[in-house]
């Protein structure tokens, strides 16, 4: 429904409903269907609940969202971010919070929840419809920092090397440092997966370029 409405009334329009209130539905993407989080919690977390105008919450209330319900309303969410950033009309609505937005994204494209991936990645490739380079350097930040070595050469003496390009690597018991949780801010229960880095990056750096000649 928001993205028919976003395509509709345009993303100029509907930039500062997103900055105003995006935390309500990023907060949807940051919490993980594998950390228990109570609506209590959530409350105290954001001060705010995303709820229907008759629904209450109870503060003693334990009850949690089921796992796969979580899933598919991420997915959905997920696929509203691709829906919007691929659109000409549409991809406006997203300028004042896509650093916020794509640092979530490559986050759950980066950790261990794969029923996520598909969706994240469909996400990714919308997003670099908007801005290709911060996509490309949030995914090589932390696929380069892990790999560290056979690192690439520059295609020729003019460009410099990746390690200058990308961000100092965090030390090895601190992965906080990097770009995508500096930018998509704290996240609950999605770990970082290197097999998941490895997938995507590479799929992404397959992909990005067709989709470049399409967006």
């Amino acid at each position: 429904m928001i993205t028919r409405i976003i395509q509709t009334s345009g993303g100029d329009f509907f930039s500062r409903r997103f900055r105003n209130d995006g935390p309500d539905f990023w907060k949807l993407l940051t919490t993980s269907p594998f950390h228990i989080m109570t609506p209590k919690i959530l409350r105290e977390d954001n001060k705010s609940v995303l709820r229907l105008p008759y629904r209450t919450i109870s503060e003693s209330s334990s009850s949690t969202i089921a796992e796969v319900s979580s899933l598919k309303v991420q997915a959905a969410v997920l696929d509203m971010i691709a829906e919007i950033s691929r659109g000409k009309r549409s991809a406006s609505a997203l300028d004042a919070v896509l650093k916020k937005v794509a640092g979530l994204v490559v986050g759950i494209a980066y950790s261990s929840v794969t029923g996520l991936r598909e969706a994240a990645l469909n996400a990714l490739r919308g997003l670099a419809c908007i801005d290709p380079d911060l996509i490309w350097i949030l995914l090589a930040d932390v696929y380069y920092s892990l790999k560290k070595k056979d690192l690439p050469l520059p295609p020729s003496p003019e460009f410099p090397d990746i390690s200058n390009v990308l961000p100092s690597r965090p030390p090895e018991d601190s992965r906080t440092k990097f770009l995508y949780v500096e930018y998509g801010g704290r996240s609950y229960g999605f770990e970082l997966e290197f097999s998941s880095v490895e997938i995507v990056f590479k799929k992404m750096q397959s992909l990005v370029f067709v989709d470049q000649m399409r967006c």
